[in-house]
């Protein structure tokens, strides 16, 4: 693959054939480059496959709460501060998770917001690794967001009355027809 094609004087090599070696390399180059780029599709999809088991066992979870208090509905709010701490819940505190540090102002059509399920007036709880609880919020969900380009991030928001707990997997990407990654304006609270 390294080795020249020329001899010391300039000329081509007359020990080999030049075009089966070129072709071959050419081959080669092309195989490793179709070779990255699905390593790179495999990794974004096990990333999604990770982001929905996360927000299916999360949405079971809060299915068993709500059940839960609709048996005892004189410990619901015992109950709901029991099921945030559970295991899964990571670091965060009971109240972090449910803190909204952002709002959806704006959805683009055709955009990946809009793509994932984001409306306008969502309330930003989670978005991926950063959290009401996280410094200099809006900074750091811009550097997660380029940081993510073209792979899923799970977005949880609080959407309606604030109280339905709504989990969406985006995926930023540049050129799908608009400005950003995301095609929404988010506002920080």
């Amino acid at each position: 693959m390294t080795d020249r094609l020329v001899d010391s004087s300039g000329f081509p090599r007359s020990d080999i054939d030049l075009v089966a070696v070129t072709t071959a390399r050419s081959n080669i180059v092309k195989l490793k480059n179709d070779h990255k780029a699905v390593m790179l599709q495999i990794e974004e999809a096990l990333h999604a496959v990770h982001a929905e088991a996360l927000a299916e066992r999360e949405k079971k979870q809060e299915e068993a709460a709500q059940a839960a208090a609709l048996q005892n509905p004189s410990s619901s709010s015992s109950s709901t501060t029991a099921h945030t701490s559970q295991p899964g819940s990571g670091s965060n505190t009971a109240e972090a998770p449910l803190t909204p540090f952002a709002k959806v102002n704006a959805v683009a059509l055709d955009s990946p917001s809009k793509e994932a399920g984001l409306l306008q007036g969502d309330k930003i709880v989670a978005f991926g690794t950063v959290t009401a609880s996280t410094p200099n919020v809006m900074p750091s969900l811009s550097e997660h967001v380029q940081s993510r380009e073209n792979k899923p991030i799970l977005v949880k928001v609080l959407r309606g009355d604030a109280s339905e707990l709504q989990s969406v997997i985006l995926v930023p990407r540049q050129g799908w027809g608009g400005r950003g990654m995301l095609g929404c304006h988010i506002v920080p609270m």
